[in-house]
């Protein structure tokens, strides 16, 4: 006798469609394999992901580096939606997936696991706004991509913003150095100016008297000179 399947598919507040639990299931209960046709990497490279209103999601499962399960056209499992605090997680044996729960769920309780979605390349705001997480969980982190590959990209942000603020610094330092040789520079020269016509005035003045000095003794001379012809007209 067959028994009683774990899930059942609906519309899901997370996302499309979801699945949930249609009876009761224990922790470590392997409720549903995600199943589809085994192709190579290149192959789900063509095959892409789905996009609606901005939003991508993918039903491309890795097995390892050079394979995918396609689960576009395989069973329910791909229609479990993402959950940054998941009540599910996948179990890998061989070449086959399954869904195991990590946790005991009630009956009518969505099944989620954490995708740990691989995107290559830089992983930008455009991309965590693509791959967006709707679970609502206290501790979403906003987005389906890996926690490790957001880790890593922040670290590689942060260096460079590092990076670029020391550079910031540096080209200040440097234009703040410039202009203040310049202003020394500017200071030396109206000194040097000024110094010069100082200079000017003094040898102006000292001409002053010089010249002024020669005229008393001109006239003191012309003086002396009209009194001995004063003196000799009187002998």
């Amino acid at each position: 006798m067959k028994s009683q399947p774990y899930h059942t598919v609906r519309n899901s507040k997370i996302h499309g469609r979801g699945v949930f639990a249609k009876r009761p299931i224990r922790k470590g209960i392997r409720i549903i394999e995600y199943t589809g046709p085994i192709v190579t990497t290149k192959e789900a490279d063509k095959i892409g992901v789905q996009n609606e209103n901005g939003h991508s999601h993918t039903m491309l499962f890795e097995i390892d580096k050079d394979r995918v399960i396609n689960g576009n056209e395989g069973g329910d499992a791909r229609f479990l939606n993402h959950g940054c605090d998941p009540n599910c997680e996948t179990v890998q044996d061989g070449d086959r997936i399954f869904i195991e729960a990590l946790r005991s769920i009630k009956q009518g309780e969505e099944l989620c696991y954490d995708y740990h979605l691989q995107v290559p390349g830089k992983i930008t705001d455009k991309e965590r706004k693509e791959y967006a997480c709707f679970c609502g969980s206290p501790i979403c982190r906003g987005t389906q991509i890996a926690p490790e590959l957001l880790a890593k990209q922040a670290k590689k942000d942060e260096k460079k913003s590092k990076l670029k603020a020391e550079k910031k610094a540096k080209a200040e330092a440097k234009a703040k150095a410039k202009a203040k040789v310049k202003a020394e520079k500017k200071a030396k020269g109206k000194k040097k100016k000024a110094d010069s016509k100082s200079s000017k005035t003094d040898k102006k003045k000292d001409k002053k008297k010089v010249s002024g000095s020669l005229m008393v003794n001109v006239n003191d001379l012309s003086k002396k000179d009209k009194k001995k012809k004063k003196n000799k007209k009187k002998k």
